[in-house]
């Protein structure tokens, strides 16, 4: 790229980042016949970091920085897992109890979008039917769903596709900052760095779809260059910084162990995985006054007694005396107390005390082989035991931030300083969830929840296990107006006429779900949006 090439080329829309949500936007406004320069550091292969700013982060519940982004055609797809799970309806509404919830749009905005992004995203759009677990109530949702995408990293799938394309120019740069007319009102050029090489790119609208963190930053920048645009320093850009926590800290027993099947993980008519999760009703949620929360089940490692199946505890004692059990357990399961309390002597006891060894044994085998083929495929207990995994929203709070340090030089991003908080609201959510859960599972007859933790040593269990930054949410909100947020209910920044942004930075509340599907839904939305805007 050369400065003269960006100066002479005006694109309809310039799009920072091509991860999952700059990609579905790029690849969805050529489909509307609009051209596109795409900016991503690393977009030729090897990263451009000349420019790159350097993230602090003041405590330990926050992912490093290698941890959470990836230069490059896909980003952050190359790490992604693939989960995509769509919103629930109570995540756009104000609750009384979620200080500062509430969207500017509704869900069925966004919910007309799904199918697009799910194909997107190599998943299938496609429902699987609605299966009863032979319970009545309104406590408990057992048909919460997560499907799963064939091919999560979409570099190599999509790659090619834009080097080919006519109307998407892709550049290999690093955004350095924003430039306004003089009004403010309007972005004129972006700064970007190439090889060392500066140039100004322009475009007749602009889109930061760089991530959480990396948008903010740009824009923190902005307004310290130009203190009248974006709001006050104590406004919203920049907090409300959000993420999910999950871990475990209790062990679900099913009194049916054939129940486990509806909670495993499945194949639908398609060949594309799901799983069926448990969910506290928005009823109940409402009631208790509770954040949104979702639970599934992962299976204890044959290596930890603490699954009880005599079975398993078989299978792992003979794989250890063989010595195959470190090179056939690979991915198997977590350990329900960490692989320093296995408990030989235990194991013993399950195989004396569990009747039914002998004649689980070959079905345990069995699904352990069709594992190593199938890696995908849940590792059944016997006995019906199973660690209790929790997704859990976090409340939005100003006071969970990012802010500036000083720039390091000329054409060097300013530093990010992350201050990622948990609350008092976010651990008694987690706690109170888990009681609920055992409450219908007792009074259902299906199972109970066994803790892992005294009652005392739970809350702190959950914050030693909050640890996010991989979902970066809320530090430019979507607002009605610019008191309240950073952009308007189209995703463009208040009071800046042609910049936009895209990623759930933007989401006001995170529900449970993994961001990727609803932020590529959202990016969608906004591509026909400006669609429709530009031609006019």
């Amino acid at each position: 790229m050369t400065s003269a090439d960006s100066e002479t080329e005006t694109t309809d829309v310039c799009i920072v980042g091509a991860g999952p949500v700059g990609l579905a936007l790029a690849l969805k406004l050529e489909k509307l016949g609009l051209t596109v320069t795409l900016l991503e550091m690393g977009a030729g292969g090897a990263a451009e970091d000349a420019g790159a700013g350097e993230i602090e982060f003041t405590n330990g519940h926050h992912a490093p920085s290698m941890a959470m982004s990836r230069p490059g055609i896909g980003g952050a797809s190359a790490l992604w897992g693939g989960r995509c799970v769509a919103f629930d309806e109570l995540d756009f509404e104000v609750r009384d109890h979620v200080p500062f919830s509430g969207w500017p749009i509704s869900h069925e905005e966004l919910r007309h979008h799904y199918p697009e992004a799910l194909t997107f995203l190599n998943c299938n759009a496609d429902e699987p039917p609605f299966e009863p677990v032979g319970v009545s109530g309104n406590w408990i949702d057992t048909n919460a769903l997560e499907r799963w995408s064939r091919s999560p990293d979409l570099g190599p799938i999509y790659g090619e596709r834009l080097k080919a394309s006519r109307r998407i120019r892709l550049l290999n740069a690093t955004v350095a900052g924003i430039t306004l007319d003089a009004a403010g009102a309007h972005v004129e050029s972006l700064t970007a760095y190439s090889a060392g090489q500066e140039s100004q790119i322009t475009a007749r609208t602009f889109v930061l779809a760089g991530g959480g963190l990396e948008n903010a930053r740009l824009l923190l920048a902005l307004r310290e260059r130009r203190p009248e645009a974006l709001g006050a320093p104590d406004g919203p850009l920049g907090r409300f910084y959000q993420g999910h926590l999950t871990g475990y800290i209790a062990v679900l027993q099913f009194d049916k162990p054939r129940l486990a099947s509806h909670f495993a993980f499945n194949i639908d008519d398609e060949n594309y995985i799901f799983r069926r999760r448990l969910q506290i009703t928005p009823a109940v949620q409402a009631e208790e006054k509770l954040l949104n929360c979702v639970f599934w089940i992962d299976a204890i490692s044959v290596a930890d007694p603490a699954h009880g199946s005599g079975a398993l505890s078989l299978i792992y004692l003979f794989l250890k005396m063989f010595g195959l059990y470190r090179r056939l357990s690979n991915g198997l399961a977590p350990t329900a107390r960490g692989p320093e309390n296995i408990d030989r002597q235990q194991h013993w006891r399950n195989i004396r005390t569990d009747r039914r060894t002998a004649f689980h044994l070959f079905g345990s085998v069995l699904n352990m082989l069709e594992r190593r083929i199938e890696p995908w495929r849940t590792l059944i207990n016997p006995k019906g035991r199973y660690l209790l995994r929790y997704h859990a929203e976090q409340v939005p709070n100003p006071e969970s931030r990012v802010y500036l340090q000083p720039q390091g030089g000329a054409g060097t991003q300013a530093g990010l300083v992350v201050d990622y908080q948990v609350t008092e609201q976010d651990l008694s959510s987690v706690l109170k969830s888990h009681e609920i859960l055992d409450m219908w599972l007792r009074r259902t007859g299906l199972g109970r929840l066994e803790y892992l933790h005294d009652a005392h040593q739970r809350r702190q269990a959950v914050l030693s296990q909050a640890f996010d930054g991989y979902h970066q949410i809320g530090l430019s909100r979507m607002s009605g107006n610019p008191d309240d947020g950073v952009t308007d209910a189209d995703c463009r920044v208040h009071g800046i006429g042609n910049l936009y942004l895209a990623g759930s930075g933007l989401f006001p509340t995170g529900g449970h779900a993994n961001p990727t599907l609803p932020a590529v839904a959202l990016a969608l939305r906004l591509a026909e949006h400006l669609s429709e805007k530009l031609r006019r």
